[in-house]
């Protein structure tokens, strides 16, 4: 299979690694984002790492936008200094609740520097979903959006559901969100664990809560200009 040529999307907004005052980053999403955790593959964590980005990534499988809500209560007071938010696919179909709980997640982030993922439109309410990230980025200055729903309706993204990524589509999508990202203003990086990963580290009997990537030095790592990736998928994954 040849490879998968894709224009990584439009950010609508800043890069957060110049505004946010140091590495820590709040990664929060559902199935899409959890295909890029440390559970499978870490593909988040390969692309933010070497910029010097400290990345836990608190994402589960069928959850609803209140997921961000429960992990904001759980994890807000860790010393988080930029955040990134992809929740609207599980869609509950009440746009007033959707709007109101990722308001609060929002304002429970600012004023940290925020970047929020719009749907991939596999069903017409997913426009409902985009049209409440917009309107509530719109209120708060600290806030970009990545448009992650108009990246993935190109060829080879995502699999036959049209919602989660292949494994082309997942290299992407965290590609996608490292040029949002940019270099985190300080170094070393390291992939931090999540709650979902504390059962498997106590079934292991270790202690330790955090990975470092890094070895303790982080090289300087230059995001790409380009506005396009390259990547060569192995056989979609079907997840």
């Amino acid at each position: 299979m040849g490879g998968v040529r894709a224009e990584l999307p439009i950010l609508d907004g800043e890069m957060l690694g110049p505004r946010a005052s140091g590495n820590r980053l709040l990664v929060i999403g559902d199935s899409i984002f959890e295909s890029t955790s440390r559970r499978y593959g870490g593909d988040m964590c390969t692309a933010l790492v070497p910029l010097g980005w400290r990345v836990a990534v608190e994402a589960k499988s069928g959850e609803l936008v209140g997921f961000g809500r429960t992990v904001i209560r759980e994890r807000i007071n860790e010393g988080w200094d930029a955040a990134v938010v992809f929740l609207g696919t599980n869609f509950g179909g009440d746009q007033v609740n959707y709007e109101r709980d990722l308001t609060r997640i929002v304002d429970a982030l600012a004023p940290r520097p925020t970047l929020l993922l719009t749907a991939t439109l596999f069903r017409d309410s997913m426009k409902l979903v985009n049209e409440s990230i917009r309107r509530v980025a719109s209120l708060y200055p600290n806030v970009s959006v990545l448009d992650w729903g108009t990246a993935s309706l190109q060829e080879g993204i995502l699999n036959r559901d049209k919602i989660h990524p292949t494994d082309a589509g997942r290299k992407v999508l965290v590609a996608s969100v490292a040029a949002a990202l940019g270099n985190a203003p300080k170094t070393p990086g390291s992939c931090l664990v999540s709650m979902s990963d504390l059962p498997l580290d106590e079934d292991n009997g270790a202690t330790s809560t955090t990975v470092d990537d890094s070895n303790g030095t982080s090289p300087t790592t230059t995001v790409p200009a380009q506005s396009t990736t390259t990547v060569a998928p192995s056989s979609p994954s079907g997840q």
